[in-house]
């Protein structure tokens, strides 16, 4: 209640305020204030200077002008609708013709000429027919849906019954009883007449609107016309009484009667002006005005009865009276009667409604749902199915999480949440739905929380399936931001990326560093081979970039054959150089295409983010850099300026320093444990070398290897690890039950297989060590094994004849030949990391390792995969049969001591407890005895050794 009252003086203050905001609503104020001093002081201090009446007759003047100017100005407000402004303008013209009519008795009156006088204020009957258009216009513009002869049939109805019976019953008595003064009365009747008229026309204005009280106009224009009738029907009412009686009734009404106008006026545009809220439109507003011609003619034959049960004997009388009454009871019938058609009618359009909602509902691509509170659902629309691959009725029940990813059950969670913190509340979140092996369906839910309504009780949840669209929108970024060919990020993504990752670095204070890449010999391939194979050479070295790189790094091709690679959050200067080098390295290989090899070298530049510097700044850098590479021989990657000095320096410290690290025992080995995939069980260990620099800390193969390889140091490398190696595996085997059967793998590079020592230098380290050859697997890659083929295999061969194992590093990636796997003395293929990784992720992933174990098997080669790092990429494995496998799933590089108490190596012990110490092993060192073949799969991942 006190939030009604506080609101309805918030609206009369501010409907108030504008009264006085122009001269309009000053003027109407102003007659309202003239009429009431008239009506109380017309008599007194301005009669006692002017002669009896003219002091009424200029205030009602006043009254009349002001009105007329506020009716005029409403009429020229553009708020107002055409038909509404020129009814005020009408009204204008009405009143203006009483004002003149007034005028003229007045001055007649004061020259003497009476007669002439009363027959001049007969000429103010000019203005009820141009107020009943204006009350005609506002009704129209109020009743837009009424057909107009309906209009006009009720308008006539109601004007002749209510005229009837106000002469019958008002004025004729009164004529009658004033005998002789009926003369005088007939022009007082005629206005009276009129004024009823036009006082029953703003009636129907008042009762006709589409929303009571949406406008205070009509009510005061009814006022306004009423006060009229009861100023004009006075001097009927009081036929004989004294003059200046008459003269201050029905000047005083008269006065407040234009008064009441011009504020109707006013308050209709004013109204308009503010643009007020409408109340609600009463549901019975029309109902009023329909039935209301049936009530005054019901009025009207209650009088005509009323009338006649004075002479109810005679026949004319009785039969009146029957007619009347049936006419009433046919009139009552005629109303029950329209209220049970609109009652059906609403019914049937009720129902027509639901029918329609039910069809539209059942037939909608959308999925429309009712769930509860604790996310059940109560309704489920039949195209459900197309979504969920249930039936409506079987989700019914079932709880919407039950049904979406397991990852996205959080953010459910949250949005039942938003949905149940306000009633009506709206939420809309993108949801997965599993739908069997390697199918997921995306959907985005609109959800409405309709708890409160009695009907629903309820989560209303709008379900569409957007799958196909996200995958267009993915499509469509791809192609928007990556480049056809190689699927790459184009130079648009690539710039995007660099500036918001010197915004990132300098929030941070981290490094950025842009990698340009430019090949070499590509223009040559272009022209002498054609632009396929240009093609094809261009994805390969796509590939290469790909497999350099870390996966929050982006490797983006500019156009051509600039590639470039931009790595955010460069730990040092270090770590983009290794990625520099390696990219060099990588590209060094030659492509392998239809039986031909291409070699294709890459200049690579470097360029750091300095403070400051902007997208513009690091990329030229990176492009100075990549063409001084060019300049000083192509083939190789240059640091940008000052950093250039520093590589070499740097270079030339590695240079110095690995021969010593050599002769002061800077080097460590790691192990890398192999497993059988099927069973877990640990089959031996790859051995990598370390750099412990002294200044430096542990220094990666990557940063001195290609240093070692370059300057011949690499031959002495490689024999410090054949002999470490031989010699720490040879102790390990004897704390390990039946590990005189471990392996351990070694990686020979180009340099010591073209070494004329190599069979001499194994044949020494067995020796030494006490190692059994079986024990020694001897790695390296294609492009090693294809230098110089035929010396090449005569060294296998010895080493074979020695009972060394032989495997294939890093298989696939270089020139790979039938002819010569099936020649050389080769006991293993070693599946590239980067096959493994692709696993899962590219539909030709798993294609080209199922083919390289295949040709593995029908060669008679074991196949070990290396890079195993999740345990989808091993069940792929071992579905596909590999073997055996290697990676950071079961453990990063550790010493041995580490290895030896792995979960591996526990299952080892368990299985070979009692087996006959001669058991036959394969090549990679798994035990061959059928109890081994069918031992339960092990997918446990150690990721780290230790007690």
């Amino acid at each position: 209640m006190p939030d009604f009252e506080e609101s309805t003086s918030a609206g009369l203050r501010r409907s108030f305020r504008p009264w006085l905001s122009d001269w309009g609503g000053i003027v109407a104020l102003g007659s309202c204030v003239v009429a009431g001093l008239a009506a109380f002081g017309g008599g007194t201090a301005t009669a006692s200077l002017l002669a009896p009446g003219t002091a009424s007759d200029l205030a009602l003047a006043g009254v009349l002008l002001a009105a007329i100017l506020t009716a005029w100005h409403a009429g020229g407000s553009l708020d107002l609708a055409r038909p509404r402004r020129l009814a005020w303008r009408l009204a204008a013209m009405g009143l203006a013709a009483v004002l003149i009519a007034n005028v003229v008795a007045t001055a007649l009156d004061l020259t003497g000429l009476a007669a002439l006088a009363h027959q001049a204020r007969t000429a103010r009957i000019g203005f009820y027919p141009l107020v009943a258009i204006t009350c005609i216009l506002l009704i129209r513009s109020n009743r837009n849906g009424t057909p107009l002869a309906r209009f006009w049939l009720d308008a006539l109805a109601v004007s002749l019954s209510f005229g009837a019976m106000l002469w019958f019953f008002l004025l004729a008595p009164l004529v009658d009883q004033a005998g002789p003064a009926a003369a005088a009365g007939i022009g007082p009747t005629l206005f009276v007449m009129l004024d009823a008229t036009t006082f029953l026309l703003a009636a129907l204005v008042l009762l006709g609107r589409p929303g009571r009280l949406r406008s205070p106009a009509p009510a005061w224009l009814a006022a306004s016309l009423a006060t009229l009738l009861a100023a004009d029907a006075s001097p009927v009412a009081v036929l004989g009484a004294p003059g200046d009686l008459l003269a201050l009734s029905t000047g005083t009404l008269s006065m407040a009667a234009y008064a009441l106008f011009a504020v109707a006026a006013h308050a209709d545009r004013v109204h308009a002006e503010l643009g007020a809220a409408a109340r609600p439109a009463s549901p019975r507003s029309g109902d009023d005005v329909s039935f209301m011609p049936y009530s005054v003619l019901l009025l009207a034959m209650a009088a005509l009865i009323y009338h006649q049960t004075l002479e109810w004997r005679d026949a004319p009388g009785t039969l009146a009276v029957v007619v009347c009454v049936v006419g009433i009871l046919v009139l009552l019938r005629q109303t029950l009667a329209t209220r049970e058609v609109a009652g059906i009618e609403a019914n049937v359009a009720k129902r027509a409604a639901e029918e329609r909602f039910t069809s539209l509902v059942r037939n909608s691509s959308d999925v429309i749902t009712i769930a509860g509170d604790d996310g059940g659902f109560l309704y489920v629309t039949p195209s459900a199915e197309r979504v969920f691959g249930l039936r409506s009725e079987d989700l019914v029940g079932r709880k919407v999480g039950e049904l979406v990813a397991i990852e996205d059950r959080g953010c459910l969670q949250a949005f039942f949440a938003q949905l149940q913190a306000a009633r009506s509340a709206t939420a809309t979140i993108e949801l997965r739905i599993p739908r069997g092996k390697d199918r997921v369906r995306v959907i985005e839910v609109v959800g409405t929380n309709l708890l409160h309504e009695p009907h629903v009780s309820g989560h209303v949840l709008n379900i569409r399936d957007i799958t196909d669209r996200k995958a267009l929108e993915d499509q469509l970024k791809r192609l928007a931001f990556h480049d056809p060919l190689t699927l790459l990020a184009n130079r648009a993504l690539f710039r995007n990326r660099v500036e918001h990752a010197l915004v990132v670095a300098k929030r941070r204070g981290s490094r950025v560093a842009a990698i340009f890449v430019d090949l070499d010999n590509f223009k040559k391939i272009n022209d002498s081979l054609g632009h396929g194979e240009g093609d094809r050479v261009l994805r390969a070295t796509a590939q290469r970039l790909s497999k350099c790189m870390r996966a929050a790094d982006t490797v983006a091709r500019l156009g051509g054959d600039e590639f470039a690679v931009l790595i955010e959050d460069a730990a040092s200067e270090e770590q983009v150089v290794e990625v520099a080098g390696r990219i060099v390295e990588a590209l060094k290989e030659p492509f392998a295409f239809a039986g031909s090899s291409l070699r294709v070298a890459a200049s690579v530049g470097v360029a750091f983010a300095d403070s400051g510097d902007g997208v513009e700044e690091v990329l030229r850098n990176a492009d100075v850099a990549m063409y001084s590479a060019k300049a000083q021989g192509k083939s190789r990657y240059c640091l940008f300026q000052p950093q250039m000095q520093e590589a070499v320096r740097d270079r030339l410290r590695i240079e110095a320093d690995l021969t010593r690290a050599i002769h002061k025992n800077e080097l460590r080995l790691l192990f890398q444990p192999i497993v059988d995939l099927q069973s877990g069980y640990l089959l031996g260990v790859e051995a990598l070398v370390r750099w412990q620099h002294p200044e430096r800390g542990l220094i990666p193969p990557a940063e001195f290897i290609g240093v070692a390889e370059e300057t011949g140091q690499v031959v002495g490398l490689g024999r410090w690890v054949l002999y470490e190696a031989c010699s720490q595996v040879r102790a390990w085997q004897d704390r390990m039950p039946m590990g005189k059967q471990l392996r351990v793998a070694i990686n020979v590079s180009s340099q010591q297989l073209q070494g004329a020592d190599l069979v001499a230098e194994v044949t020494g380290a067995l020796q030494q060590t006490g190692l059994d050859p079986g024990c020694l697997v001897v790695e390296m890659t294609e492009s090693v094994v294809m230098q110089d083929t035929e010396a090449t295999f005569a060294k296998l061969s010895r080493l074979k004849r020695l009972g060394v194992r032989i495997a294939i590093d890093d298989f696939g990636t270089g020139y790979s030949s039938l002819s010569y796997l099936h020649r050389f003395p080769i006991d293993i293929l070693k599946i590239d990391r980067s096959f493994v990784q692709r696993l899962g992720e590219e539909r030709d992933g798993t294609e080209l390792a199922r083919a390289i174990i295949s040709l593995g098997d029908t060669l008679g080669l074991e196949v070990v995969a290396e890079g195993i790092e999740f345990e989808h990429q091993l069940r792929q494995l071992i579905d596909l049969g590999c073997v055996a496998g290697q990676g950071y799933y079961y453990s990063k590089p550790a010493l041995l001591r580490e290895i030896e108490y792995s979960h591996q190596a526990k299952l080892r012990e368990a299985y070979v407890l009692d087996l006959p110490p001669k058991a036959d092993v394969s090549a990679t060192g798994r035990f061959k005895l059928p109890v081994f073949e069918d031992l339960p799969v092990d997918l446990a991942a150690t990721g780290s050794f230790g007690r």
